[in-house]
């Protein structure tokens, strides 16, 4: 089955592009006919090939899908008619090539979790599972509800990181920029006339003359050295397991950053639990699941080990509490879900309580950061400004007059 580009016309005379799987043209034709529309024309798509600016699928889109789709099959439209009259509403693009060709998969035959597999870049094994468990259990409609609002967590989450970091990276760039700017050329030309006046220059003023003149000589090594190094390191993290174990236990524990990476990947990792539990997947197999999202090498051997534990007969808070990443609270609230037959609702007060725990802690991560960030800024200027201008203050205070 070859994928065709199509141009046809609706009842209304308006014309509409798109992508969709047929074994031939008139197979096309006959599909495109089934949704109304009249063909224009249609060619095979070319495979391409390199980077594309149209390829990826942005997180608002998806939740837009999700949305779309709940609301559609919650009113009582049949699958593939709201995958259709949803390709519809979209402009040319990845998503709507995405949604035509799963549309055009269930059409031959397939499931909506099985044309999903397709587009593994858009859609991730996790969101194709729940998708097949509501399917099984009669319910796509709520379990896409969860998803929408699952991914508009996941998209406040990282705006609101971002936001918290977007201030004090400007002002971490603006400074470097002109600290550099300072020693590699108001420095050199005032550290002359510094040395000229004799007697012994203060320590600071030393310091700041040997880091003026290793900028000035080395400034090459200074900044393309890091990008190489963080670019080797990069490529050493993905190759080899045991490095990104420890590195990834290091960040947790770097100071202020690292608790609030510990509670985001803590809170993505309940929050998947929770949902995939409530969709109806055993409990192995949500954990399974989870270790490939929460994003941290070290907490996802925690979590492995956890489940080798509730395989050898040990409860789910049990094994949880082992791994010595779940507070008090949290291991009691799931004992008790676990001791009233209720584990799912357990989950999804455990996952409230992270979500909490992670709007505090951000809010109190970027309350630290700034006013940190602006001690360490005037400690630097005034460094730069003390060994400049003091000895020349004091040659001033030797002239007789």
């Amino acid at each position: 089955m070859a994928c065709y580009r199509y141009t046809a016309v609706d009842a209304e005379g308006r014309r509409l592009k798109g992508c969709a799987d047929a074994d031939n043209i008139d197979m096309l034709d006959a599909r495109l006919s089934q949704r109304r529309l009249t063909l224009i024309r249609a060619w095979p798509q070319r495979k391409k090939s390199g980077f594309s600016l149209n390829r990826k699928v942005g997180r608002r889109e998806l939740i837009h899908f999700c949305f779309q789709m709940e609301q559609m099959i919650s009113a009582g439209v049949g699958l593939l008619e709201a995958l259709q009259d949803f390709a519809e509403t979209l402009d040319s693009g990845r998503l709507r090539d995405v949604v035509t060709n799963v549309a055009g998969k269930i059409e031959a035959g397939a499931t909506f979790s099985e044309a999903l597999t397709d587009f593994p870049d858009v859609f991730p094994q996790l969101f194709v599972n729940l998708i097949r468990a509501g399917e099984q259990s009669g319910e796509l409609g709520q379990v896409l509800g969860h998803l929408t609002e699952s991914l508009k967590w996941q998209d406040e989450m990282i705006s609101r990181t971002k936001k918290a970091l977007a201030y004090p990276l400007f002002v971490s760039v603006v400074v470097l920029a002109v600290v550099t700017f300072m020693m590699i050329y108001v420095v050199p030309q005032i550290t002359g006339f510094i040395v000229s006046m004799g007697g012994e220059l203060p320590w600071h003023t030393r310091l700041l003359i040997t880091v003026s003149q290793l900028m000035t000589d080395w400034w090459p090594w200074l900044f393309g050295g890091p990008a190489v190094a963080i670019l080797v390191w990069g490529m050493i993290l993905k190759r080899n397991r045991q490095v990104r174990l420890w590195f990834d236990g290091i960040k947790l524990r770097v100071w202020v950053v690292g608790p609030v990476l510990q509670k985001i990947v803590m809170a993505r990792f309940t929050h998947y639990f929770s949902l995939l539990f409530q969709a109806g997947l055993p409990v192995l197999e949500c954990i399974d699941l989870c270790v490939g999202v929460v994003g941290n090498a070290f907490i996802a051997r925690a979590l492995e080990d956890a489940r080798d534990r509730i395989v050898q007969g040990e409860t789910v808070s049990e094994a949880l509490a082992d791994s010595g990443l779940f507070p008090r609270l949290v291991i009691r609230l799931l004992k008790v879900g676990e001791r009233t037959g209720d584990l799912g609702n357990a989950l999804s007060n455990v996952n409230y309580f992270y979500k909490r725990d992670v709007d505090d802690a951000i809010g109190r991560m970027q309350a630290m950061i700034e006013p940190s960030l602006n001690i360490v800024i005037g400690a630097i200027m005034g460094w730069v400004m003390m060994s400049v201008l003091g000895p020349v203050y004091d040659m001033i205070s030797r002239v007789q007059f």
